[in-house]
Formats: structure tokens, C-alpha cells, sequence
């Protein structure tokens, strides 16, 4: 086939694809503008999860008519002047491509006033061509309005997923952002409902706060720390506050929200003996770099970065949350680590609020306890070999197995509420799967932003639940129904395990006893509900062979 030149048109739809790709990356790339635009207060609103409306307003310094006619167009910004200012960015934009992009694939209407103008102006553009244009009355400041996203490629429209799944991941770019900036008041709203609305803070732990409630806030250990090219501002969450994934983790870069990807190793290093495997700690880190030191202009979105010395930061990071668990005296994780006195015989172990119903009926059964291990794992010996039973999961089974989530959980009702926090997205999340959830036995109702009222929990877990609290599963909930709408099996999994003996925590003999009945008596006890060996098994034999007898 011969080489030609692509149309204009379709030069720009392949274009916005790069920058473009959802209503979450429209939102970002608006308002980061407005960021740059210097706007004190940026408001955000939506609808249809961001593809049939997303409007973006600020009082930012705004534009003039010729300036947004120039705007729309590619490679254009204010940002940039030479070569030689891409190795001083100190601004969140400055490809020039983003507003072109939004324009090339939606109905844009853009409206702007500058500082010292006498009145503002608006144009509407279509598939990156300017369709109309007039004055408006409005203050200084920019809005964007974008209806009907990918109006104008099909098959690009019909990868989006449903609204409430566009609206999650929108609202938890949002998030990333709004802690980013805490000195910058943020209004989120989703059809005309309030779900966000934070005055700047002064100081970004008040930001985090905002966005997490004051009570998860409380629980950080701050740490600051100065070095060469290098400021550190962070928050660590104590090892109880770790959750099975990173969604919790978060780098700002100079006001930049990015992934903290290999960065997140050293943190993961320093917590290695505080928090069971396959758990991530909580961490806030505002970072400071000199331009001269970090490369922002490898991706796309601006979502990564390049180091210059990136095991620099790295050591800085874990140096920060060594810091950080060293200063809040938090005990180490019996278990990980060296080990914490081995073998505890059932006999010696302290009294503890019984977790498990004592055995009941004859005694004969072909096994018997013989200790607890580092408060983690129960030995259990039979005819045949020994045990090692891995106390969590094997908990974690027996509660995954004594609801049937195809019927309603009876819930035990609280005589007072409890109220629960958790981030303006999660709470989104939650209030979709209010009537879900209370099939579950989990009795929630909104009560603002943010917050709920917990009026009821599973009855065969409420008793041990209400000693440990309620923001943990609630929190592991919310944060699985952002991934979609998971089946009532998937949210009990987390109900379970978060109900569930933890590694760590020392059981007297008649629990180990009682737990040890209970697991051997379910369905499938060879594995926890996410999928894990519950136990390990040395034959007698095996255990002979070994020791040359």
C-alpha cells in the first residue's frame, strides 16, 4: 500500500488516545490545569460516571479569546518556552496535548475570564473544531465542560465500562490528587449530590484527615527529613492499619501524585518485621526533589518518573519508616523476624476473652494440641505426623463457612450506633452496595460525606468483631467494592478476615483446642477462603528418615 499523510482528524484521535483514554484521565488532565492556572479553589463535577458530563471549574488566573482559540489547539501551552525549561518542570502540565486531546474526542465547552478582563468568553468545540463562540458574564477563573466522551469514536466508547465503574476510578483519581494539593480546597459532585467539599488545609496531615477521617489520621507517625536535591515530608500508618493491598500507599512528587512502584520497596523493607506477609502498610510521602534530579516527561500521563539516583530515595524512604516505627515504639510482629521465644505449650499460654466455644461432648479424638508456635501456629499432633497449622487462616475458614451467603446473614442490632469514616470514593462505593451488604448482616446507613452509621453486624461474628472495631472490615470492603461489584461471597471473604485470629496473637489451650475442632470439622480445610494453605503436614515417617532413625 502506498504512504500517505493522515487526516487531521484522525491525527488527533490517535493522539488523544495517548493522554486520553477514560473520564478518570479527562479529570486529571483538567485539574491539573487548574492547578497550574494557580486556582485557590477548583470545583468538579458529573455525571453518567464522567462519560455523559464532566465539568471542571477554578479561579484561576484564566484566559483571554485569543488565548483559549490557541488553547485547543496541539502542542500549545504557557507552561514551556525551550528546550531547555524541560529540565526545570516545576508545573503539572506541559506536554500541550491534553485540552486538544478532551477536544478531539468530546463536546467541549470551555468559558474563561482573566484577571483584569471586563467580561468572560466562551467557545464550544467539536471534534477539535471550534463550532461557536460568545461573551458570558462570569468571574475570573476557567470551567471546562465535557458531554457525551468519545461521541466520536465508537469503538472506543464501548471499552468504557459501566458508569458506576468509570465513576469509581474517577473519584479515586480525585482522591490522589486532593491529597496531593492540600493547600487547594476541592468541591466534588456527582449528579448534583455533594460528595466532597474540604476547605485548604494547612499542613497536608489535616488534608489526610479530610479524606480519611480524623481518627485514621490520628494513628500516623510523622517524620521529616532534609537531604541534598531531597525533602521529606511523610505519615506511616502503624502496622494495624495494613491492609492486603497498596491502595493505601501514596507518593506525591513535588504536588504530583505518582505511583510509588520500586519506591514502595524500601518502605515494604522496614516493615517487613511489624506486618504479616501479603499485607502493605499505610504511608503519605510528600517528596521534594530538585528538577535537576527527576525526569517527569517519560509517561504519557505523567503517572511515573525517572530518578536520577533512585536507590537514593529508596534508602531515604526506608530510613523514614524505620524512623516512623522506631519513634511510636511499635512491637515488632511475633513471628517475622527473629524468633519470639518458640514453642509455647498450650498449658503455659495467659487467659484470654474466649474466642471459640469449648469442645463439647467426649474426649477421643485422634489428634491432640501440643502448643502454640511464635502465637502464630498451632502444632497439632496424630497418628500419623504433626501439624503446623497457621492459626489466621485456619479461623478464617470456619467464619467463611458459617454463613450461606445465598440468604440473608442474621445481623446482631447495636443498641448504639457506631460511626465509621472512610474516603469520599469509598463512600460511594459503600452507598451502591448499602442493600448488598445487608444481606450480608452488615446493617450500614449513610450519614454524610463520608460517614455511616453502623447499626448491625453478622451475628456469628459481631461478638469477637465489636472488641477489634469495625473501620478495618469496613475499610476492606469499601476498598473491594472499588475493584467493581464483587459477589456476596467475595465481600464475605473480607468480613471473615477480618473477624479472624490474628498471626501473632496468643491463644490459651482450650481456644487452640476449640479451634482446632472447628477447622478440622469444615468443608474444604485445607485451604483459607482466599485460596492459602491453612496447614503444614511432616509425616511420621518423613520425621524418622530425617533424623536417621
Amino acid at each position: 500500500m502506498p504512504i500517505r499523510r493522515l487526516e487531521e482528524a484522525v491525527i488527533r484521535k490517535i493522539a488523544a488516545g495517548e493522554v486520553v483514554d477514560r473520564p478518570a484521565s479527562v479529570a486529571k488532565e483538567l485539574v491539573e490545569n487548574a492547578l497550574d492556572a494557580r486556582a485557590g479553589q477548583i470545583a468538579v463535577e458529573f455525571e453518567g460516571g464522567g462519560i455523559d458530563l464532566l465539568r471542571v471549574g477554578d479561579d484561576g488566573v484564566g484566559m483571554a479569546p485569543d488565548e483559549m482559540r490557541i488553547a485547543i489547539e496541539r502542542h500549545t501551552t504557557s507552561k514551556l518556552t525551550t528546550e531547555e525549561d524541560l529540565r526545570h518542570i516545576r508545573t503539572l502540565g506541559f506536554r500541550g496535548e491534553a485540552l486538544a486531546a478532551i477536544c478531539a474526542v468530546g463536546r467541549v465547552t470551555l468559558a474563561s475570564r482573566p484577571a483584569g478582563g471586563e467580561e468572560g468568553h466562551e467557545i464550544r468545540v467539536e471534534g477539535g473544531l471550534i463550532t461557536g463562540a460568545r461573551p458570558v458574564a462570569r468571574p475570573v477563573g476557567t470551567t471546562v465542560e465535557v458531554r457525551d466522551l468519545f461521541w466520536n469514536v465508537p469503538a472506543r466508547r464501548q471499552f468504557l465500562d459501566s458508569p458506576p465503574a468509570e465513576a469509581r476510578r474517577l473519584l479515586s483519581t480525585l482522591r490522589r490528587i486532593v491529597l496531593a494539593q492540600p493547600e487547594i480546597g476541592f468541591a466534588v459532585r456527582s449528579a448534583g449530590r455533594p460528595l466532597l467539599d474540604v476547605p485548604p488545609a494547612r499542613d497536608p496531615s489535616v488534608r489526610i484527615g479530610h479524606v480519611y477521617g480524623e481518627a485514621f489520621a490520628s494513628q500516623l507517625a510523622p517524620v521529616e527529613m532534609d537531604e541534598p536535591g531531597l525533602r521529606l515530608r511523610a505519615w506511616f500508618g502503624p502496622p494495624e492499619l495494613a491492609r492486603p493491598t497498596r491502595v493505601d500507599q501514596h507518593l506525591f512528587l513535588s504536588g504530583r501524585a505518582i505511583r510509588p512502584g520500586v519506591l514502595a520497596l524500601g518502605v515494604a523493607q522496614a516493615y517487613a518485621r511489624y506486618v504479616p506477609r501479603g499485607q502493605h502498610a499505610a504511608f503519605f510521602l510528600y517528596l521534594e526533589v530538585d528538577p535537576e534530579l527527576v525526569d517527569v516527561n517519560v509517561h504519557p500521563r505523567k503517572e511515573e518518573v525517572r530518578f536520577r539516583s533512585e536507590r537514593a530515595v529508596m534508602d531515604l524512604l526506608r530510613r523514614a519508616a524505620l524512623r516512623a516505627l522506631g519513634g511510636r515504639g511499635m512491637p515488632e510482629r511475633p513471628g517475622a523476624g527473629e524468633p519470639s521465644g518458640g514453642l509455647v505449650p498450650s498449658a503455659q499460654i495467659g487467659p484470654a476473652v474466649p474466642l471459640l466455644a469449648p469442645p463439647v461432648g467426649p474426649a477421643g479424638q485422634p489428634w491432640r494440641v501440643v502448643g502454640q508456635a511464635q502465637a502464630s501456629y498451632i502444632v497439632v499432633e496424630g497418628a500419623d505426623g504433626l501439624e503446623i497449622v497457621d492459626q489466621h487462616a485456619a479461623h478464617e475458614r470456619v467464619l467463611f463457612e458459617r454463613a450461606d451467603t445465598g440468604s440473608t446473614v442474621p445481623a446482631q442490632e447495636f443498641l448504639v450506633p457506631v460511626q465509621i469514616e472512610v474516603p469520599f470514593d469509598r463512600a460511594e462505593a459503600l452507598r451502591r452496595a448499602l442493600p448488598a451488604l445487608r444481606r450480608l448482616g452488615i446493617h450500614l446507613e449513610a450519614f454524610g460525606e463520608r460517614a455511616f452509621l453502623l447499626r448491625g453486624w453478622p451475628a456469628p461474628l459481631a461478638e469477637r468483631q465489636s472488641r477489634l472495631g469495625f473501620q478495618e472490615p469496613i475499610g476492606a470492603v469499601a476498598e473491594r467494592l472499588l475493584d467493581g461489584e464483587p459477589p456476596l461471597v467475595e465481600l464475605w471473604r473480607e468480613v471473615a478476615c477480618a473477624a479472624a485470629i490474628r498471626a501473632g496473637e496468643p491463644l490459651p489451650a482450650a481456644e487452640q483446642e476449640a479451634l482446632i475442632r472447628d477447622w478440622k470439622a469444615t468443608e474444604e480445610p485445607a485451604r483459607c477462603p482466599h485460596g492459602r494453605p491453612v496447614a503444614v503436614r511432616l509425616e511420621w515417617t518423613d520425621l524418622a528418615h530425617r533424623l536417621g532413625r
